[in-house]
């Protein structure tokens, strides 16, 4: 009686930190990498959502500020329609270091690693980037680009985008 109310305990506290959460169960192998033409089929698989693909690097201090803001962001409209895409641009050597980043913030989207960081991903992805990070692209419900920033957002701004693009069906 004991044991089984006692692993209740442990069960409930491990969910409500998130411990049983995908992102943390994640190990660094799982961390899936992407190139430019699959980030775009993600968007297209994505339609009908309204998308907020960003990229980021564990290494990048405006990424670190502007990463809460988007788990809270994702947090609040998953359930209207918004869907996160994360791509990190730390090389795809760093995997451990992004894991050990993601356990730490606990992320419930999935995040993605660039296949490569040489400046033809970048320009693949969206001629206007100039590995400028964080970058932000913002797509609505038809898969249209119609957003686009190469500079940390803060909750409120990206609130402002989205809930417009939300409410049209």
């Amino acid at each position: 009686m004991k044991t089984s109310r006692l692993s209740r305990l442990v069960l409930a506290a491990a969910l409500t930190l998130g411990v049983a959460g995908p992102s943390v169960r994640a190990q660094s192998s799982d961390i899936k990498s992407v190139e430019p033409k699959d980030i775009k089929d993600i968007v297209t698989q994505n339609k009908g959502k309204v998308v907020l693909l960003n990229f980021f690097a564990t290494w990048c201090v405006p990424c670190h500020t502007e990463f809460p803001d988007i788990i809270k962001l994702e947090k609040a409209y998953q359930d209207k329609g918004l869907q996160v895409v994360e791509v990190s641009m730390n090389d795809v050597t760093d995997k451990d270091e992004l894991q050990k980043y993601l356990s730490e913030t606990k992320p419930p989207f999935r995040v993605y690693i660039a296949a490569n960081t040489e400046d033809k991903f970048y320009t693949d992805v969206d001629p206007r980037w100039d590995t400028a990070l964080p970058m932000t692209m913002i797509f609505d419900r038809d898969g249209k680009n119609v957003a686009f920033y190469k500079e940390a957002r803060t909750y409120d701004q990206f609130s402002k985008d989205v809930t417009p693009l939300l409410a049209a069906k």
